[in-house]
């Protein structure tokens, strides 16, 4: 019988779990968290029933693993995108082409979020709300506050501000064709939001 290396079953271990999420995100992006079944999950992914469960205790677990990694990704990609930008009105501008064009690639990962982020389930949707703290300070810290220190954004108040902003966001980035596109192009929903945040627009 052969004999693995410690570092050999950590990484098939690791491959398993990466691909029972993927597989995942698949089925609760189509099916919504109270339709989604786990057994098929597994069988997606090319492995025996009940074999979730040798990485996740419950559906509950999975899905909460599921959204604390793709929150990470999406944030990360955003915050990116937003830092390559210096002046706050470019950085806004980046904020929403980075978030839609995430949204895009991403359209299961996009749909299972949002599918989240709407559903009935309170309990998830505060978990949603933790996990996007940062984003929501990214908003506030990198954006908002930048743009009324250079004088180009009016005197507002920052974190209701940046609820509205995100707000826009989530709105318009869960509001997708079959290809994963939002309806409006994020170019016009920056122009938009930087009318009514702007000193001379």
């Amino acid at each position: 019988m052969p004999r693995y290396k410690q570092s050999d079953r950590e990484m098939v271990l690791s491959e398993t779990r990466q691909r029972l999420l993927e597989a995942a995100t698949v089925e609760f992006a189509r099916e919504g968290y109270e339709k989604a079944n786990v057994d098929l999950i597994s069988r997606s992914a090319g492995y025996a029933k009940g074999t979730i469960y040798n990485y996740f205790e419950s559906k509950r677990a999975l899905l909460l693993a599921l959204i604390d990694e793709i929150a990470q990704e999406h944030y990360q990609y955003i915050i990116g995108q937003v830092r390559s930008q210096v002046g706050a009105e470019q950085r806004l501008e980046r904020f929403y082409e980075a978030g839609f064009a995430w949204v895009a690639d991403n359209a299961q990962s996009g749909r299972l979020m949002f599918n989240t982020l709407n559903g009935s389930d309170i309990s998830l949707k505060q978990r949603m709300f933790e996990i996007y703290q940062p984003m929501f300070q990214l908003v506030v810290q990198e954006i908002i506050f930048v743009g009324i220190e250079q004088g180009v954004f009016r005197q507002v108040e920052p974190a209701s501000t940046a609820g509205i902003l995100m707000t826009i966001y989530l709105g318009f980035g869960s509001q997708v064709d079959e290809h994963g596109r939002p309806w409006l192009p994020a170019s016009q929903v920056a122009e938009f939001v930087l009318r009514s945040l702007c000193i001379d627009k």
